[in-house]
């Protein structure tokens, strides 16, 4: 009998599957009967204050019925109304976090599915000493980048001029997140303002609003959009570089140096993850990639030392 394997990607994708049918969604089930419970009683307390209303000759009952009626109805009408729009806010931050995990687990799945193709093939590549070479031996060793990311944040794209230096997918689903959750919340708190209040929105409330609903999220999102935008870009035809705002010719550039840094982390002690920078004729230094998958790292590596036909100088990278 054979044994049966799983792969502790799947287990782990399973954890959170269980948690969404087991309990987040029986959760959002009672959590829905309950508020159409309450609704169904809402109408009907609204039907029975209308009926006494119609009314010719109301008994001093009635009178006192209505009166009840319309303290229950104008405050039970305020929290439903208040629990629709906190539903409307939950529901959307559901979705988006559905969004977010469906799309940071596939493209981390279609990496790794990626790098373990059999089509793959391993690559011999011969890189340079650099002591051996005068500009080599005179530049700095140590990182351009204060920190990285410990896995594929970035890599190398082809396009219709050449190629560019962009964020992953895995980098790009994170930013929309952050957005869409913030968006959903400011949209239905707005929303909730201009359909339930009788104040004028002015611009302190509308201010006090945005950064205390969603509008953090927001900006975030926006911010983290400004860093997944491209990077660095190989014009082939124009024979051009641009990368950290410098436009360079191609002989201008001299040797590609990859490197291996630890970046310190606040509980988990750190990770390893490793730079590729550009070196110019001066001796000046020029950060393409910065990420913690070496694989890929390498991988376009060979791509850009073959496209600018560079020679690259690795120190300790195996």
């Amino acid at each position: 009998m054979n044994k049966m394997s799983f792969k502790s990607t799947w287990i782990v994708f399973l954890i959170p599957i269980g948690m969404v049918i087991f309990v987040i969604f029986p959760q959002l089930q009672n959590t829905y009967s309950q508020f159409q419970k309450r609704e169904l009683e809402y109408q009907m307390k609204v039907q029975k204050l209308d009926s006494l209303k119609q009314l010719s000759n109301p008994t001093t009952r009635d009178k006192n019925d209505i009166t009840r009626l319309k303290i229950q109805v104008e405050v039970h009408g305020k929290s439903i109304r208040k629990q629709r729009y906190t539903n409307y806010k939950i529901g959307g931050m559901l979705v988006v976090l559905a969004f977010m995990f469906i799309g940071m687990f596939g493209s981390s799945y279609l990496v790794k599915r990626k790098k373990s193709s059999a089509s793959n093939q391993s690559i011999q590549f011969t890189y340079e000493d650099p002591s051996s070479d005068a500009i080599g031996h005179q530049i700095s060793w140590d990182a351009l980048e204060g920190s990285g990311s410990n896995f594929l944040s970035e890599h190398l794209k082809k396009t219709n001029s050449g190629f560019k230096i962009a964020s992953s997918n895995y980098m790009k689903f994170v930013a929309w997140s952050f957005f869409l959750i913030g968006a959903n919340q400011l949209v239905w708190t707005f929303v909730e303002f201009f359909e339930t209040s009788n104040e004028s929105l002015s611009f302190m409330k509308a201010g006090g609003m945005f950064f205390t609903s969603g509008g953090v999220f927001a900006i975030i999102g926006l911010f983290l959009f400004l860093m997944t935008s491209s990077k660095a870009h190989i014009h082939m035809r124009k024979r051009k570089i641009i990368v950290s705002g410098q436009i360079l010719d191609f002989k201008e550039a001299y040797a590609l140096q990859i490197l291996q840094k630890f970046v310190q982390g606040n509980k988990s002690g750190g990770y390893y993850c490793y730079e590729l920078n550009l070196v110019t004729k001066e001796g000046n230094r020029y950060n393409l990639l910065n990420h913690g998958d070496k694989t890929y790292l390498l991988s376009d590596m060979v791509k850009i030392s073959r496209a600018l036909k560079l020679p690259v100088w690795n120190m300790g990278v195996v």
